[in-house]
């Protein structure tokens, strides 16, 4: 068997956000109190799509097409925003 190595940035295919706190037991909230989530679908070039915690300051401000950066914390995959430059073009809003 052999491994691929995939890109590490992408664009948000779908997403939802969790706005319901999951039952308790087996989860328990943090400290600070459930806060609402998003999670949703990086299409990453190779066609390959990973689903992954979408780490943004507004969940407002998702939209499908947007870049995104994924990587892996505490074993799982996490996206946050690409930042743009000036002059980049940006997506669409289809949300």
């Amino acid at each position: 068997m052999s491994g691929t190595v995939l890109s590490t940035s992408g664009t948000l295919w779908t997403w939802t956000v969790q706005r319901v706190a999951p039952k308790s037991p087996p989860f328990v909230a943090p400290e600070g109190g459930f806060e609402p989530f998003a999670v949703g679908y990086v299409e990453l070039p190779e066609g390959v799509r990973v689903m992954a915690v979408l780490d943004v300051p507004d969940l407002a401000s998702l939209r499908i097409g947007m870049p995104l950066r994924i990587g892996v914390a505490d074993g799982v995959p996490r996206a946050s925003a690409v930042e743009r430059t000036a002059g980049t073009a940006s997506g669409g809003d289809h949300g």
